[in-house]
């Protein structure tokens, strides 16, 4: 069943599966996700079910609702949507599925190893490709990572997945979303380039292509 997760700088507040009834996002107690921030209205958003999809609405709220970084009056959520309410997160995933699964290699084991092993948690796209990132410059845990989450973060966070190191970081620079035919990456907070060019938006991500966030360089490949 389709999960709301609720989150503030990467710590898991509340979840919310999704079913025939709408649920109602605010400021207020009566909410089904109460978000407790002046920045919040009391009725802010909501999202409910239509057909065999899932809306997100806003109740013409003062600061607005945002979605991977733009906002929105109504939309159809899709796998791996970032909602932003105020300086809230809450993701949707369709499948109800964990959304801030560490994979890849434990620090300090030989990348060459890492390379030779998919998790069984990495579910590949319709064509049978399995997203990864490697790190061609910057300070990372590791120097590859297999996208295995339906959302993969990158930031600050403790509940990022691929981690930012230094002071200034932003907990949540940005999210890459696995969609049945690929990847999308979304911008967050900070500056998001790919191919050199600046990203202000939801982006489809294409093998090759080289990804600039928070002091990291990466390397997206399908294989």
């Amino acid at each position: 069943m389709p999960k709301l997760i609720l989150k503030y700088e990467g710590r898991r507040l509340q979840e919310r599966l999704v079913g025939t009834q709408p649920v109602s996002i605010g400021r207020l107690p009566e909410n089904d996700l109460v978000i407790e921030n002046p920045a919040v209205s009391g009725r802010h958003a909501r999202v409910y079910r239509e057909g065999t999809h899932y809306v997100l609405e806003d109740l013409k709220s003062t600061n607005g609702t945002f979605v991977n970084d733009k906002p929105i009056a109504r939309h159809t959520l899709r796998d791996g949507d970032v909602v932003l309410i105020g300086k809230h997160t809450v993701l949707f995933t369709p499948s109800g599925d964990e959304d801030s699964m560490i994979v890849g290699l434990e620090h300090g084991r030989p990348s060459q190893v890492y390379d030779a092993v998919v998790p069984k948690t990495a579910i590949p796209t319709v064509l049978g490709r399995v997203g990864r990132l490697k790190v061609l410059s910057g300070d990372a845990a590791q120097s590859d990572y297999v996208l295995a989450a339906v959302t993969t973060m990158i930031g600050k966070s403790e509940s990022a997945q691929i981690k930012l190191r230094g002071w200034f970081k932003p907990q949540m620079a940005a999210a890459i979303a696995r969609r049945a035919e690929g990847f999308t990456i979304s911008p967050m907070e900070g500056k998001l380039k790919v191919n050199g060019e600046r990203v202000t938006a939801r982006r489809e991500l294409a093998g090759g292509d080289v990804i600039e966030v928070g002091g990291l360089t990466l390397e997206f490949t399908l294989s």
